[in-house]
């Protein structure tokens, strides 16, 4: 059943609880913005953070590798890649790292003519090298390796089908079979009413075989303002059944900061869940576009 995100956001403000918050502060990139980062993931000894960096007037942004120790700093790592991509996001398949983001493609007056998802793969983030693309259109494409090692893949078509943005799932055998074909075939899940629209944002396999999906859902008011808030379900990959769509978060959990622009400040969008499983985790967030901030919740995948 299609549900309108003004009425979970409702439903979300009637049950929610104060938790602990805080921003990250990123050094080594002065004067750009850093935002819609993943969670620390590991590679090698070190958690690293990936996120998007670019300057407040411009849309033209770079995925960029932090060092993050556990605090609210992350130091940039200078001699990592650096990729020409959007909403960076990372998993790991068959043992080693994959990396995605969003490729965009501009006109000569800066406007965003189309964008796709470029997936990057590899044993370490130093030697990744490019496996695949999406199709035209489509972001928001998240993976996650089942327990019989076939490969799960979330999708976001918009358009016809997918309206604003609707999540389809698909699974495949190996990545070899991960293209811009097998993409656009994948069965829609019906979670939001049609004029509002959702995505996933982070997978996790979960102890009983089913899949942990951190997302967002979305909606636009009556003056045409955003406003993106972070939710979760549990999809279950045996039969296509997911568990309604819940919002988690709100802005206003978070610390008060900038927007990059005024349409954009009630925008949270949802990077990734640190500590799972536990009773309380970590979700990491893109805020208002301009930055990134973290607060404590309950594991949105525990009984």
């Amino acid at each position: 059943m299609r549900a309108p995100v003004e009425a979970l956001y409702r439903d979300y403000l009637a049950r929610r609880q104060p938790s602990a918050r805080g921003k990250l502060r990123f050094q080594g990139v002065e004067g750009f913005d850093v935002y819609n980062p993943t969670a620390p993931f590991r590679d090698g000894e070190r958690w690293l953070i990936a996120a998007r960096v670019e300057q407040r007037d411009s849309e033209r942004s770079q995925v960029r590798f932090f060092h993050w120790q556990g605090g609210d700093e992350a130091r940039l790592l200078p001699d990592a890649p650096v990729f020409p991509l959007q909403d960076p996001f990372v998993c790991r398949i068959d043992g080693q790292l994959m990396l995605g983001g969003v490729e965009v493609e501009f006109a000569a007056d800066g406007n965003v003519l189309r964008w796709r998802t470029q997936f990057w793969w590899g044993p370490s983030l130093y030697r990744l090298r490019m496996l695949s693309v999406g199709p035209w259109g489509m972001k928001d494409i998240r993976l996650v390796q089942l327990a019989d090692r076939r490969i799960l893949i979330f999708t976001r078509p918009q358009g016809q089908p997918g309206g604003r943005g609707t999540i389809g799932w698909t699974i495949i055998d190996r990545l070899s079979e991960l293209n811009a074909q097998r993409l656009s075939r994948a069965t829609l899940l019906e979670q939001v009413n049609e004029s509002d629209w959702c995505g996933a944002n982070e997978a996790h396999l979960l102890a009983d075989g089913r899949v942990g999906v951190l997302a967002h859902v979305a909606r636009f008011d009556a003056q045409q303002q955003r406003h993106y808030y972070a939710a979760s379900f549990i999809f279950d990959p045996c039969n296509g059944g997911s568990t309604p769509i819940n919002i988690i978060t709100c802005r206003d959990d978070f610390l008060p900061g900038a927007s990059k622009r005024e349409d954009l400040c009630d925008v949270v969008f949802s990077g990734g869940l640190y500590g799972l499983p536990g009773e309380d985790v970590r979700l990491f967030c893109g805020t208002s576009d301009c930055e990134v901030q973290w607060r404590s919740i309950r594991d949105p995948f525990s009984a």
